[in-house]
C-alpha cells in the first residue's frame, strides 16, 4: 500500500468520525481530538502491520521502543497534525504519512481530508507561478512575533498563521503561501512527510540553519522547519541567522 492510500483511507476514516463528533455536539475541548488521535493510530498500525510487517514505525501516537533504528525502511507518521483544529470542527488538520530509507525521505503524502486533498511523491505536485510581487509568508499561530513578522519584515511580505505544519506546508506546494516559517524545534512526524512532498515539487526545504533534514533519528526532532520558494530562501535563512 502506497503512503498516499494509507493518508486517504485514514483521512476518509478521520473525517467522518469529526463530523459525526460536531453533530453529536462534542465539539471543543480535548476528548474528540484525543479519540482521533487515538483512531488514526490503530488505523494506519493496522495497514501497516498487514503491507508491510518488516518495516520499522514511528508514530506520534504510539510507544517508541526505539526498535525502529534497527531498520532500514521506517514509516513515520502522524495520524492527525492539528488536532486541537479538527477538535473544533475546523479544516485546519492533516494526516501525514512518510516512508525513509536509510534516513532519507523516500515517499511521502499529505491528506487535507475536509479539501479531499492527498498531496504525494505518487503523482508530484506543480507549485503555480507567483500572482503577486509581494510574498506571503506563513507560520504557526503561536510562532507570529517570533518567526513571522521577522521574516515578513525581511522579504516586505504579507504574513498569515493557521494549525498544522501539514496545512501550511501544503500552502507552498499549492502557491497560496510563498514561505513556512518554523525557527523551533518540531518532531519528526510533524515534519517528514510534509517536507519530503515539498521537497519533490522543487521547493526549498531545509531546518532553519538551512541544513538538510534527516530523519529517524534517536532523539527524534528536527531543529526547525522552513519550506520556501528557491528564489527566497536565501533571504529567509538570512533574516533567521
Amino acid at each position: 500500500m502506497t503512503a498516499a492510500a494509507l493518508a486517504s483511507q485514514a483521512g476518509e476514516y478521520l473525517r467522518d468520525m469529526q463530523v459525526e463528533l460536531v453533530e453529536g455536539g462534542e465539539r471543543g475541548g480535548w476528548w474528540p481530538e484525543e479519540r482521533a488521535d487515538a483512531a488514526g493510530h490503530d488505523l494506519l498500525m493496522q495497514l501497516l502491520g498487514e503491507q508491510r510487517p518488516d518495516d520499522g514505525v514511528l508514530s506520534e501516537e504510539g510507544e517508541d521502543d526505539l526498535a525502529r533504528l534497527g531498520r532500514d525502511r521506517v514509516w513515520i507518521v502522524d495520524p492527525l497534525d492539528g488536532s486541537s483544529d479538527y477538535g473544533w470542527g475546523r479544516a485546519e488538520w492533516a494526516i501525514h504519512v512518510a516512508l525513509v530509507v536509510g534516513g532519507i525521505g523516500h515517499a511521502a503524502a499529505v491528506a487535507l481530508p475536509v479539501h479531499g486533498l492527498v498531496f504525494s511523491t505518487a503523482v508530484v505536485p506543480t507549485v503555480p507561478e507567483r500572482q503577486s510581487d509581494t510574498p506571503v509568508v506563513v507560520t504557526g499561530r503561536s510562532r507570529v512575533r517570533i518567526d513571522g513578522e521577522r521574516v515578513a519584515r525581511a522579504l516586505g511580505a504579507d504574513l498569515m498563521a493557521c494549525g498544522s505544519a501539514g496545512v501550511k506546508a501544503m500552502l507552498v506546494v499549492t502557491g497560496q503561501a510563498d514561505v513556512y516559517v518554523h525557527a523551533g524545534p518540531l518532531w519528526e512526524w510533524d515534519v517528514c512527510a510534509p517536507a519530503i512532498v515539498a521537497q519533490a515539487a522543487g521547493l526549498h526545504v531545509s531546518d532553519a540553519a538551512g541544513r538538510p533534514l534527516t530523519f529517524n533519528k534517536q532523539r527524534a526532532v528536527n531543529p526547525g522547519f522552513i519550506v520556501s520558494r528557491p528564489e527566497l530562501a536565501g533571504a529567509v535563512l538570512d533574516s533567521l541567522s
